[in-house]
């Protein structure tokens, strides 16, 4: 009982000895990161983002959040938010931070697949690209393209314009005419039509030498690259056979799982329907691409 006692008189004496300023001028865990990001797509569905460090070998992760269409942060509840969001633990000596999609299930340990953006650490910033290797790769600056429009249903009119193709004409033949960056299994491309206020998909695609994964508007033998014939299926205020004509023709990347049946929002390909288009002549695809970006800091 004595020693217990004289143990507690020791501590005590130990803690009246210790100058407050010590207190104060321990270093803080930097524990919260800002967000600095433009061009993030609305998720859909109960997707949302969520925030990664990387801290050695492990990683800290943040509340998930999503964002609004005018660009403000939204947390799971669909408030708004800061665009401050609290690590649960010290990531002040982190090297790395990625943002993540995540779907219904929730995170795992580690951030795997559907990496939107991904930057390092260097004086507590880091620039986020999706041209990060544990990202997308690439910000899509070397992606190209055409288009043409005819329905591919044998016996069809030469003149018929109701088919959306990612094609063009090489002495005569018809080949594929997409140049795109390889994506990673999380990943995948879309096609898409947009015309009189309707935005209709030609199909996902990984590769752009062979068939694409929809047939939703046609049954006909297609070629050998992405695209589709809008003959069948017709969406509700929408008239089949398609007329294209003044449209819009894009292409996005979409997370796998897709969180909405509608383009996610990274466009890296676009081109115009001319109002009076010509059927199997190609039309150009380009323009500026959206990818997102920003930065995150560490506080």
């Amino acid at each position: 009982m004595r020693g217990t006692v004289l143990s507690i008189l020791m501590l005590t004496f130990l803690l009246a000895g210790c100058d407050s300023g010590d207190v104060v001028e321990r270093k803080v865990a930097q524990v919260q990161v800002r967000m600095e990001v433009d061009g993030l797509p609305v998720l859909q569905n109960g997707f949302q983002y969520r925030i990664w460090a990387r801290v050695g070998f492990e990683y800290l992760f943040t509340e998930g959040f999503n964002k609004s269409p005018n660009g403000g942060y939204l947390n799971g509840a669909g408030q708004f938010v800061q665009n401050s969001f609290v690590f649960p633990g010290d990531v002040s000596e982190a090297d790395l931070i990625v943002v993540t999609v995540e779907n219904k299930s929730g995170p795992a340990e580690e951030p795997t697949g559907r990496i939107v953006l991904a930057g390092e650490v260097v004086n507590s910033v880091a620039t986020l690209t999706t041209s990060h290797p544990l990202a997308l790769g690439t910000t899509f600056g070397s992606a190209s393209g055409s288009f043409m429009l005819y329905n591919n249903t044998f016996g069809a009119s030469p003149a018929d314009i109701t088919g959306v193709w990612f094609s063009s004409i090489a002495g005569g033949t018809v080949e594929p005419a997409l140049s795109l960056p390889a994506l990673g299994e999380e990943w995948i491309y879309e096609g898409w039509v947009e015309v009189g206020g309707a935005r209709l998909s030609t199909g996902y695609f990984r590769q752009t030498n062979r068939l694409d994964e929809n047939r939703r508007y046609s049954d006909s033998d297609a070629p050998g690259f992405p695209g589709e014939d809008f003959l069948i299926n017709a969406p509700e205020g929408v008239t089949f056979p398609l007329n294209p004509s003044g449209g819009t023709v894009y292409v996005t990347v979409e997370p796998v799982p897709d969180d909405s049946p509608l383009p996610f929002g990274i466009t890296v390909l676009s081109g115009s329907i001319p109002a009076s288009p010509a059927a199997r002549t190609p039309y150009a695809l380009g323009g500026q691409v959206a990818v997102p970006g920003g930065t995150a800091t560490l506080f």
